[in-house]
């Protein structure tokens, strides 16, 4: 099985990434999380809560905890 990927930019921090990555590493075992300086998303990471998974999938929401969900969701749905 591939490792599972969660990445966020340090730009994202005032939308509560940190949060993110955390509840993230407690409850998805050997997940590989990384915080950028920049992914090279065009300034998203100032704008909405969003994280990029497993390299390719970038999900963002209005609100932190509704990011956490579609994470949960997304990991749930591609094991």
């Amino acid at each position: 099985m591939a490792t599972r990927k969660l990445e966020t930019c340090i730009g994202n921090r005032p939308f509560g990434s940190e949060e993110l990555l955390s509840r993230a590493s407690t409850t998805f075992e050997g997940l590989h999380i990384t915080e950028w300086g920049c992914l090279g998303n065009c300034h998203r990471c100032y704008r909405v809560p969003f994280a990029l998974l497993d390299e390719y999938t970038l999900l963002e929401a209005p609100t932190q905890e509704e990011l956490w969900v579609l994470v949960q969701s997304y990991f749930a749905q591609n094991p």
